[in-house]
């Protein structure tokens, strides 16, 4: 059984004055820290559990993957991360519109290939087609 939409609760009125860290400096998303590493989180998910639309595809950019291990940073990316924090981004209802819990069509198309290109299921609904039966009568039993 595959996890769909409607299992999700997207939405909850108490974030409704929010804003999304949406970027931190340099780095188009937001950067991570952990005992381990580190890593990049893509906000888009954020705004989608705070109720703003997905209206299409993410850019490219913001899909990028920066990590580090502990002891394996080469490209000082942990000391990048930890001043990026000091310059923090924040998009709020000005700037990402207003509030409306749904997935365009655009998004869940890219979502969909995305899905097939990774080999991960994705089921959706199919619409199916309305089929209206002709009224229906019972005899009469002596009433």
């Amino acid at each position: 059984m595959s996890l769909t939409n409607d299992d999700i609760s997207w939405y909850d009125r108490v974030y409704d004055g929010v804003q999304i860290i949406d970027s931190c400096s340099e780095f188009s998303n937001v950067p991570l820290l952990g005992t381990c590493g580190g890593i990049s989180y893509n906000p888009v998910l954020a705004r989608r559990q705070l109720g703003f639309p997905l209206k299409d595809k993410p850019n490219n950019i913001l899909l990028e993957g920066v990590f580090f291990q502990e002891g394996k940073d080469p490209q000082g990316l942990k000391a990048r991360m930890v001043r990026a924090w000091r310059k923090i981004h924040k998009k709020g209802r000005n700037e990402l519109g207003p509030k409306n819990c749904i997935a365009l069509e655009l998004y869940t198309d890219w979502v969909r290939k995305r899905a097939s290109e990774y080999l991960m299921p994705y089921d959706y609904p199919r619409p199916t087609p309305l089929i209206v039966a002709g009224p229906s009568t019972l005899p009469n039993q002596g009433v």
